[in-house]
């Protein structure tokens, strides 16, 4: 029997990784340690989808493990279609992650009905829109 009290609804969720030219090995390193992060707080049983983005967005990937990742890009940078992209998942994520260096353009508002979370990552990342909620993710050490 599981108690009302004791069960945890747990939103759908996307995460857009910045591939983008400007991404180095150790910033789409600190990217991927996040996706990790995320699915552990998820729990075993659930999978995230997970899509690149540089210029355009790629597939979106069911994963429940990093090394199912795949991260493809290396063009310009545009996190709008990413996001884009992640609201028209069926079923649409309730929260995107964006794990980015912050170097993009971004729409001027969130997407109704989707709670934008922006990864910056590394020590210089610009900030993020005031529609977004901001996490600094600095270089490990």
């Amino acid at each position: 029997v599981v108690l009302p009290a004791l069960r945890r609804p747990v939103p759908e969720l996307a995460v857009v990784c910045d591939t983008s030219g400007s991404m180095s090995e150790e910033l789409l390193a600190m990217a991927l340690a996040e996706v990790e992060g995320l699915l552990r707080a998820l729990g075993m049983a659930r999978q995230l989808r997970v899509l690149a983005c540089d210029a355009a967005a790629g597939p979106a990937q069911r994963v429940s493990s990093t090394r199912q990742v795949t991260l493809t890009g290396g063009g310009g940078t545009n996190m709008g279609a990413g996001l884009a992209a992640a609201y028209a998942l069926r079923p649409r994520p309730a929260v995107t992650v964006v794990l980015t260096d912050g170097y993009t353009p971004w729409p001027d508002a969130a997407p109704k009905g989707m709670r934008v979370v922006a990864g910056l990552l590394g020590d210089d990342a610009p900030e993020a829109p005031r529609w977004a909620r901001a996490v600094r993710v600095p270089f490990p050490g």
